[in-house]
């Protein structure tokens, strides 16, 4: 669970004796905002890299189908909007070629 500042000064002090100086709990409350920007940036950008995985994942099994229906490597590239290579390896994947 997360501590808010004070609450992380109350624990450097009573659990480890450690008593901060004010610009020692300013500097604590900064590093602790710090912190919490960068859990949430890492969030966004976790979830931004899923999504896109997702659709590479959506585009992949539909270009599987394609290919598995006989359309030309060309094409499943074409209406995938994957890369030939990309297609070609596939289908050498799912022994297709």
């Amino acid at each position: 669970m997360s501590k808010n500042a004070s609450e992380k000064i109350t624990t450097l002090h009573n659990d480890f004796g450690i008593d901060l100086t004010q610009e020692g709990e300013g500097d604590l409350a900064v590093m602790c905002n710090l912190g919490e920007g960068l859990y949430e940036d890492g969030l966004i950008k976790g979830k931004e890299e899923g999504k896109k995985e997702g659709r590479t994942e959506g585009k992949l099994e539909l270009a599987l189908e394609l290919l598995k229906d006989g359309m030309s490597l060309e094409k499943v590239a074409k209406y995938s909007k994957l890369s030939l290579s990309m297609i070609k390896e596939l289908a050498k994947q799912n022994k297709l070629i």
